[in-house]
């Protein structure tokens, strides 16, 4: 008995040892101390999408063909125009996913608003 309690001894020694030598990998990550800048956002552009699936771009229901010519108008305006895009939880992500994808084909910044 003696001899098992020095090898479980032994072997708890080593394992403390060699967990010591292991290091995670870990992304480095510079963050800086104060913000030097500030984002200037000339307009924001409201679009919804409602439960049913309707498109409304400014408060105004619009098809989905005019919505996307319309977040192209955005993408070619010298303004830096986000979109607020708000979905209630009941919007398919079908209906919200056409959106995103002509926004982030033609640069445009999104900020999703989930209600």
């Amino acid at each position: 008995m003696s001899s098992m309690t020095d090898i479980v001894f032994l072997l708890l020694i080593f394992f403390m040892i060699t967990s010591t030598m292991v290091h995670p990998n870990a992304i480095k990550l510079l963050i800086p101390k104060q913000a030097s800048k500030k984002v200037i956002v000339d307009e924001f552009v409201n679009i919804r999408v409602s439960p049913v699936g309707n498109y409304y771009y400014n408060n105004k229901r619009v098809t989905q063909t005019s919505l996307e010519k319309a977040i192209i108008d955005i993408s070619n305006s010298p303004n830096k125009t986000f979109i607020k895009l708000r979905t209630d939880r009941g919007a398919s992500t079908g209906a919200t996913a056409p959106i995103l994808d002509v926004a982030e084909s033609y640069g445009v910044k999104v900020v999703l608003d989930i209600r």
